[in-house]
């Protein structure tokens, strides 16, 4: 068989060359393949960082910054009340501070408690001054001087015309304190006038009474001053119904 020449030789070569060229290609692509198919078909991928996300509702509200309350300045303030004096009045048990009775040994004579501490004062006495015993109420105590104790008195002190009364003095600080007065009138009008030495406007109230026996009332006085001083009650005549002896009188206080 006669042998190719060189350009035949290459014209058969040439073709067979990319036909094994194609087919080592797809050989190498499938064996490729393969390989992946065996490790799970995708390349491990890393997992990505968790970012923490904050929703509209979850952003924090700034607070103010905590400070303590500005304290309440005190004020002079007064209010009182006028009641009914009860059948029998335990002074030692109301006057956990000081209580005071006056009258039943003399118009000059106080019966009070021995560890008052002479906290409720009476100022200046006025004339006339009469021991009565006219109270439809009675008054008790225990723990007392000069008398250590009463099963209840019916005692206390008047005085007689317009302008003579009587007036009565306690402590006053920045806490509530309150100063209980039992008053009574005959046959005239009683005029009380309560104010504190540290300012504010005084409180007053009007006790009326035309009828020959003792009408009485207890006025009940809570009480707080803006700083260190005194209440101070006045107790007047300030009206007589009688020619004789119309008057105001004074029986007892209590201080709590």
């Amino acid at each position: 068989m006669p042998l190719l020449d060189p350009g035949a030789r290459r014209e058969y070569l040439e073709p067979a060359a990319v036909i094994l060229a194609g087919v080592l290609a797809v050989v190498a692509f499938g064996l490729f393949m393969h390989a992946s198919a065996g490790s799970g078909g995708q390349p491990d991928e890393l997992d990505p960082i968790a970012v923490p996300t904050t929703t509209a509702d979850q952003i924090p509200i700034p607070l103010p910054s905590a400070s303590l309350p500005p304290s309440a300045v005190p004020v002079d303030a007064i209010s009182i009340e006028r009641v009914p004096v009860a059948d029998t009045v335990d002074l030692a048990a109301e006057g956990t501070i000081d209580w005071v009775h006056w009258g039943e040994q003399g118009r000059f004579s106080l019966e009070r408690d021995a560890g008052g501490e002479f906290a409720i004062l009476e100022g200046t006495p006025t004339a006339p001054r009469i021991r009565h015993a006219s109270s439809p109420q009675r008054f008790t105590w225990r723990g007392g001087e000069p008398m250590a104790k009463s099963s209840g008195v019916t005692s206390g002190i008047s005085t007689c015309g317009a302008g003579n009364g009587f007036t009565v003095t306690a402590p006053a600080g920045t806490g509530r304190n309150v100063l209980t007065v039992y008053v009574g009138a005959i046959r005239a009008r009683g005029d009380i006038r309560i104010k504190l030495s540290t300012g504010g406007e005084p409180v007053t109230d009007i006790l009326e009474n035309r009828e020959p026996t003792m009408t009485t009332a207890a006025y009940v006085i809570s009480y707080q001053a803006s700083g260190t001083g005194k209440i101070s009650v006045e107790w007047i005549t300030g009206a007589t119904f009688d020619d004789k002896c119309g008057g105001v009188s004074l029986q007892a206080a209590t201080l709590s």
